[in-house]
């Protein structure tokens, strides 16, 4: 049986070796059929609506805030912290007074747009450390925990309590004029604005609303709540204990924290009990005895570590 006839492709269709150190590898054959055509870009070029870009290919400007828009001096809280739970419901539990509330002429400082009133008020802490709270674009407090740059406990009662704040600014660490403007416009007025020239006749006014003092609303179904009220002049109503308290850190004469008229007291439980705290050891005036507080720092709700590196416990 003969051997069948087998054609072979000519030899120089065959792939050489190539030039490389092994000697061993062979040149990658050109694929003819590909098209030589460049390819298209699959990305059509959009308008200058969608992209920005003008007639002549340029890149569109960016926008820009307009110069007169104010800015915010602290980051926007979107949210409500965490930890703001906790500051809250000690600022909300513990007891602490307001010894003055002073509101200030509007005015417009540099970097604002709207003219703003501002606010500052005298609160004794849980210490009886009086200590001033400043309402302004940033809220402030001289207390030791707010001056280390933390949101402490007297700002958190002045703005929920004291301020009645919305929500949602509530927790904020600076505020636009124009949110401060809503803030005071919507605040529970200052006692000596509440009271009426025509209405200082020394009857008593009906029992709602709440106590100038502590700025919790009075409760006429609790037989147990004392309350006094003005018998001099306005005939506004105070809790009895707040009051008592509230005198003893008035130097001189008392007087109505409502329209500012020497109290009428009945006997002599509060016409000799007016006195000035001793100014303590941290520079602050110090009414704890006078207060029937403690004087006792309480830093139950932090954490023991921190506290220890920070140097200092939870200020009242």
């Amino acid at each position: 049986m003969g051997l069948d006839h087998v054609s072979y492709a000519p030899y120089s269709t065959y792939p050489s070796a190539s030039n490389g150190a092994s000697g061993s590898s062979y040149a990658t054959p050109i694929d003819l059929t590909a098209s030589n055509s460049p390819k298209k870009c699959s990305r059509k070029r959009k308008n200058e609506s969608a992209d920005g870009d003008d007639a002549d290919g340029k890149p569109a400007k960016k926008k820009t805030k307009p110069k007169d828009e104010e800015r915010r001096l602290k980051r926007f809280r979107a949210k409500l912290p965490g930890a703001y739970h906790d500051i809250r419901h000690r600022a909300l539990t513990q007891r602490m007074f307001v010894i003055d509330r002073q509101r200030h002429a509007p005015k417009q400082e540099e970097g604002s747009l709207v003219e703003h009133a501002t606010e500052t008020i005298s609160l004794a802490g849980t210490t009886g450390n009086i200590y001033t709270i400043d309402i302004d674009r940033v809220p402030t407090c001289d207390c030791p925990h707010a001056r280390k740059g933390n949101q402490c406990k007297h700002l958190v009662y002045v703005m929920a309590r004291v301020l009645r704040v919305p929500e949602n600014l509530e927790y904020q660490l600076a505020y636009l004029s124009s949110e401060l403007k809503q803030i005071f416009e919507k605040a529970p007025p200052l006692p000596s604005e509440t009271v009426v020239e025509s209405e200082k006749d020394g009857n008593r006014k009906k029992l709602e609303g709440e106590c100038p003092i502590c700025c919790v609303d009075f409760e006429p179904e609790n037989a147990k709540e004392q309350v006094v009220y003005c018998k001099a002049a306005c005939g506004n109503n105070i809790h009895k204990e707040c009051f008592d308290q509230w005198a003893r850190t008035k130097p001189g004469k008392v007087t109505c924290p409502f329209c500012r008229t020497p109290w009428d007291a009945d006997g002599s439980d509060v016409k000799n009990v007016a006195k000035s705290g001793a100014v303590n050891a941290e520079g602050y005036v110090n009414v704890a005895g006078q207060l029937g507080l403690s004087g006792q720092r309480d830093h139950s709700t932090y954490n023991e570590y921190w506290v220890r590196r920070q140097g200092y416990d939870s200020y009242g």
